[in-house]
C-alpha cells in the first residue's frame, strides 16, 4: 500500500513529505523517518494519509523531543 507521509523537521520547522510503499502505517512512518534522517532531518510525522485519502492517526508521533515552547527561535525572553 502507498502512504503519503507529511511532517516537518524539528530543528528548522521546514515541511517535508514523501510517498512510501509499506504493509501498514507504522512501517510507512518508520521508513519515512529513516529517509528524512538520511537527508539530515529530525522528522516529526504530522499525518499519514492512506488509500482514498484516509488519515491514519495511529502513526502520529506521541512524544516529540522538542516543542515550540523550547525552540530557541520562540523562547520567551524575560525583561531585565
Amino acid at each position: 500500500m502507498v502512504y503519503l507521509i507529511a511532517g516537518l523537521d524539528r530543528s528548522t520547522f521546514d515541511r517535508w513529505h514523501d510517498h512510501v510503499m509499506a504493509a501498514d502505517a507504522t512501517i510507512a512512518t518508520r521508513i519515512a523517518q529513516a529517509r528524512a534522517a538520511a537527508q539530515g532531518l529530525d522528522l516529526v510525522v504530522a499525518a499519514v494519509i492512506g488509500p482514498y485519502s484516509s488519515l491514519v492517526s495511529a502513526a502520529a508521533d506521541p512524544s516529540p523531543s522538542a516543542s515550540i515552547a523550547t525552540h530557541p527561535r520562540f523562547a520567551r525572553r524575560d525583561a531585565a
